[in-house]
Order: C-alpha cells, then sequence, then structure tokens
C-alpha cells in the first residue's frame, strides 16, 4: 500500500467522523449546511492538518489518540445539543464542574449511533492492520508532504475566497444567523464555533451600539394604563419548577390525573393561568430561565451570562418591588449550589438581599440524579424558614423565590416518592417523566397548603412556572409514538400559574417567557417601574399571540401581524445580546430609576 493511500485512509477517517457529526445534529434541525461547499472544505482541510503530524510521528497510535480526543469533542457537544440546541460555549468547558451534579443527565443523552465515530478508528487500524507505516512513511516522505501541502492549499485557497466575498469570517458567520441559525457549528464545525465566539467576546460600548439599542427601544410599545385597577398583594412568592411543561396540567393518562393538586387550584377564583409559555432558554438552561423571569431580556447568544458578564447591572422584578415597598426584602431558595452556574453573582446582580443555597437545607430525602434534595422536602423546609419573622416578617413586604431540582433529566425518583404509576405500553422516558410531574405536583400541594394555613401568608401572591422545558431532541420520538401523540405536546410550552392573583384571567394564546416579567411588573403594581424588558405584559392590548423561539421560529399566532413586527420580535435578541455584553444599564441610567 502507498503512503498516499494511508494518508487518504487517515483523511477520510477523520473527514467522516467530522461529517457523522453533521448528518447526526442535522437531523434534528436542517439538512441546509450540506448546500453549503465550505462545510465540505473546512472537514477536508482539518482531516488534512491532523494528518501533517502523522507523517513524521508514522505510529498507529498517533491516529487513536487523535481519533479518540476528536470523538470526546464531538460526542460531548452532540450530547450537549440534544438539550440545549447548541455547541458548547467556550466559557461551558470552564464550567464542567456544574456537570458532576448531572451526570446522569449528560449520559442521559447518549445514543448508540455515537458509537460510530469510534467505529471509524476502528477501520482504519483493520485496513492498514498488515502494512509497516513507519517504513512505509519515512520511505515516501517527500512525495507525501508534496500531496498533504496541496491538499491543504487547494481547500485553504476556496475557503480565502468564499469569506472574501462575505467580508471576512465574522460576516460569513453573521450571515447563518437570521435563517440558518444552527447551521453554524455543522459548516464551520466546533473549532469554527469556538473561534467565532472569541472574537465575539470582547463587546464594546460604542456610539453605534448605543443607537441599535435605543433605535429598537424606541419601537417596543409604551405600556398603556391598564382598563382596570389592580390590587397588588403584600407579598409575592415565586416557585421556580424544574423542567415543568404545561401540558401535564389538566392531563389525565390511563384514568389517572398527572396533577391534581394544581389541576384543583386551577378552578379556584383570583387564578391567572397562562399554559401556552414560549420557552425560551439557550444553553444555560435554568439561569437563562432566570434571566427572562427576572430581568425581561433573553439569553446571550453564547455561553452563560453569569460567566461571562457577572457583576453587569440589571433591572429586575426583585428590584422593582423593593422600590415600590420601601424596606421591602427579597430572598432565593435552592438546593444546588451557590457555585452552580455562578448563582452568587447573580443573586447580587438581581438584586436578591439572601440567597439560601444547599448548605441551609437538610438533605433527608434524596431524588434525582445526583441524590439531591427532593422538591417535597425542599418546600416543605422553604415553608418552615418563611415562618419565621427574619426571612418573612409579618406586615412586611417580600419577594422570595423557591427554585425546586427533582424534575430534572432523566426524570428519576426513589420509588418510595412514587405516587403514580403507568403502564409499560407507555414510552419509558415518557413514564418517568409524569411519575415526576405528579411528585413535583404533589410537593407543591403540600407547600401551598402549609402556606393557607398561616395567616401571614394571606396577602401573599404565588407565582408558579417552570425553568425551561424538559425533552429536548427527545420530544419528537416521544410525540411520535402511537401512545405519546395525545399526551404529550410537540411544542416547549411551560405554564405560567398565578395563586391569589390580582387579575383573574385564562390567557389561551401563545406569550413568550420574556413577556411573564412585564406582565409580573403589572401584577405587583411596579406602574411607574422604567425597565418594562423586551417582552409585551398579556394586559397590554396590543401584546400579539405570538414568540419567537431561540432558534428563531414563529410560535404562535401571526394574523394580522405585520413583517415589521415579526422582524422586530426576532432583532430583540440581538438587541438582548448587546445589552447585556455591553452593559447598557450600566452605562445609561434609565428615567427614575433608583
Amino acid at each position: 500500500m502507498q503512503s498516499r493511500k494511508i494518508l487518504w485512509l487517515f483523511i477520510g477517517c477523520l473527514f467522516f467522523k467530522f461529517i457523522l457529526f453533521d448528518l447526526d445534529w442535522c437531523l434534528n434541525t436542517t439538512f441546509s449546511s450540506f448546500s453549503f461547499p465550505q462545510t465540505y472544505l473546512v472537514k477536508f482541510l482539518l482531516a488534512v492538518l491532523f494528518a501533517i503530524p502523522f507523517l513524521y510521528i508514522r505510529s498507529r497510535w498517533y491516529l487513536v489518540v487523535i481519533g479518540t480526543l476528536v470523538d470526546i469533542l464531538l460526542i460531548v457537544n452532540l450530547m450537549y445539543f440534544r438539550t440545549y440546541y447548541t455547541s458548547i460555549p467556550w466559557d461551558s468547558y470552564f464550567l464542567a464542574g456544574n456537570l458532576a451534579d448531572f451526570t446522569a443527565s449528560v449520559f442521559d443523552s447518549l445514543r448508540w449511533s455515537d458509537l460510530g465515530f469510534p467505529l471509524l478508528t476502528i477501520l482504519f487500524l483493520i485496513l492498514t492492520r498488515k502494512q509497516n507505516l513507519a517504513i512505509l512513511l519515512r520511505e515516501q516522505k517527500k512525495r507525501s508532504f508534496k500531496f498533504l501541502m496541496w491538499c491543504v492549499c487547494i481547500p485553504l485557497i476556496s475557503l480565502g475566497g468564499i469569506l472574501a466575498y462575505y467580508g471576512g469570517y465574522k460576516k460569513a458567520y453573521d450571515a447563518l444567523l437570521t435563517d440558518y441559525q444552527t447551521c453554524g457549528t455543522p459548516i464551520y464545525t466546533i473549532f469554527g464555533s469556538l473561534y467565532y465566539e472569541h472574537i465575539q467576546d470582547k463587546p464594546e460600548y460604542t456610539p453605534q451600539v448605543k443607537k441599535e439599542i435605543e433605535d429598537w427601544l424606541s419601537k417596543q410599545p409604551v405600556r398603556q394604563s391598564l382598563p382596570f385597577q389592580i390590587e397588588a398583594r403584600d407579598n409575592c412568592i415565586i416557585i421556580l419548577a424544574e423542567s415543568f411543561e404545561s401540558w401535564v396540567l389538566e392531563k389525565t393518562v390511563e384514568g389517572k390525573e398527572i396533577t391534581p393538586n394544581l389541576n384543583r387550584m386551577l378552578k379556584e377564583e383570583n387564578v391567572l393561568y397562562a399554559p401556552y409559555v414560549q420557552t425560551q432558554v439557550k444553553g444555560s438552561r435554568s439561569i437563562d430561565g432566570q434571566l427572562l423571569l427576572h430581568t425581561g431580556l433573553l439569553p446571550i447568544n453564547y455561553g452563560a451570562y453569569s460567566a461571562r458578564f457577572p457583576h453587569h447591572t440589571y433591572y429586575s422584578i426583585d428590584k422593582a418591588f423593593k422600590e415600590k415597598y420601601e424596606g421591602g426584602g427579597t430572598c432565593c431558595l435552592t438546593v444546588d449550589k451557590k457555585v452552580v452556574w455562578n448563582v452568587a453573582i447573580v443573586a447580587q446582580d438581581f438584586g436578591y438581599d439572601k440567597l439560601l443555597d444547599k448548605p441551609y437545607f437538610v438533605l433527608d430525602e434524596k431524588t434525582g440524579p445526583r441524590h439531591r434534595l427532593g422538591d417535597l422536602s425542599f418546600l416543605r423546609q422553604c415553608g418552615e424558614k418563611l415562618a419565621t419573622e427574619e426571612l418573612f416578617p409579618t406586615g412586611g413586604h417580600t419577594l422570595v423565590q423557591c427554585v425546586t431540582y427533582s424534575g430534572h433529566s432523566p426524570f428519576v425518583i426513589p420509588e418510595e416518592s412514587k405516587r403514580i404509576n403507568f403502564s409499560d405500553n407507555l414510552p419509558e422516558r415518557l413514564k418517568n417523566y409524569m411519575v415526576v410531574a405528579n411528585y413535583t405536583d404533589y410537593a407543591i400541594g403540600q407547600f401551598i397548603s402549609f402556606l393557607r394555613s398561616q395567616k401571614k401568608f394571606e396577602n401573599t401572591m404565588i407565582v408558579i412556572t417552570g425553568d425551561h422545558e424538559g425533552f429536548g431532541l427527545t420530544r419528537k420520538p416521544l410525540y411520535e409514538h402511537p401512545l405519546g401523540k395525545n399526551i404529550i405536546s410537540p411544542e416547549r410550552f411551560t405554564p405560567l400559574i398565578v395563586l391569589n392573583s390580582p387579575v383573574h384571567l385564562r390567557y389561551e394564546k401563545v406569550m413568550g417567557q420574556v413577556d411573564m416579567y412585564p406582565t409580573l411588573l403589572d401584577l405587583i403594581g411596579a406602574d411607574t417601574y422604567p425597565w418594562r424588558g423586551l417582552g409585551q405584559s398579556i394586559f397590554s392590548p396590543e401584546k400579539r399571540a405570538f414568540a419567537i423561539s431561540p432558534q428563531m421560529e414563529i410560535i404562535g399566532d401571526t394574523v394580522g401581524v405585520s413583517a415589521a413586527e415579526i422582524h422586530h420580535a426576532k432583532d430583540a435578541w440581538r438587541i438582548s445580546d448587546l445589552i447585556i455584553s455591553c452593559d447598557y444599564f450600566g452605562e445609561e441610567t434609565l428615567p427614575e430609576f433608583k
């Protein structure tokens, strides 16, 4: 076998690893990336560059090492994509310690198709098993080197021409973000995505950025006075339920109610219920959910805002509450450690007065993949803490957030915690999710019963919502299952439930998570708070019944909606990224903000 054939096998092995990655990625998005010549040129160039050291090392072990490292990189990014719809951002590699809490969730994202990556390496070893690579490559070293140089120059020149046509790599990648948002990684590979993120990593607040932000804000509908009077409650408790979706509500499967407690509450007076809240989190999931709810901003393009831009300035529902009620207090309770997603910094930036994390709770009920505190015990202990005057003073004004954990993928809780069961005819993952949703429903029901038994909570508004959807790319096969189709929703909706709400309303239209912030501002009576967010309150007569997903999909009803309005809604994502990354609120003070 000639050395050139050996090199072709080496290059082909790596090239098809990248192509296999693209196929898996595109099966769940779009195959449009395969229509771009860069898709093939970049992968071929990378494979050739990896082959150059092989010419000098001349050992099969080089391919084993390089192939294994490439396999790991590609597989972990596919696992990440199956949940977060993006490749792993650069800063998240340095937050890998967070994964210690979510190991089961990570491995739950593995697929049999992932075996294709190491099998390509094994195929190369089989095809070259009888060849003495050291002698063969040494004898034909000059010819092989010349061959590799041609293999580098041809795609490099071709790529250079394509990128020059677009005006450079950044502009070429930017061009994908409107109509081909998910195509950047399969076209330019993970390395290309990381490089694009790197050149975005140093945003500068300039007059041009200021103009872009303020031009967009000037087109945002101005808040109109509500046609009714809101009698705001003295206190507010927010329950942010992990991966909680709205389809489980008012749903009976095999004759069993999934959420009997919440279903009962939905029938009460003074309840606001919006079942179709489009989740808009990106790769940072739970912490993105808190950003949307508390600040009315959309997640940044890449990475975790909490890690990339710590100590930036935010307007928030928490600051609005304390501005409205002099002497009011805010607190966040979570079962996680405060280092996860840098939540300790987020607490400061959003204006929490107190953060009670893992050490403040007794681990007397273990659930979930890492045996974290179960929702039932967590909310019981939250109730006990809120019963104290120190955390929740009688006659005062307090806003509290309780962040649950048990609904984390892969939706596994101990047998003794299960209160419902389903037949084996249903998909396992779907059954597990419904069992956990039923458990969380019971935990919330017990928590609400406790609060209602205490006089100090009688003038408290209780908000219940999910931080994000729960299924990622596993939703489609579950929905296509003959039995799953009539159970799970094809859309990624979480509910917004407000108990003891000043407004009784069942809002049956689509809204975005970003719309919850201005809605809550109305409910707490923060009418004069200057930052209304990038969304719109559902009480606004101008509110349109659609939302833009992180993948730039239009979800909802756009009848009568102009192209300009849709463009404005889509452009909100870019504007939010500028506001956060350039610390717009740190640079510009809005009127009346204290």
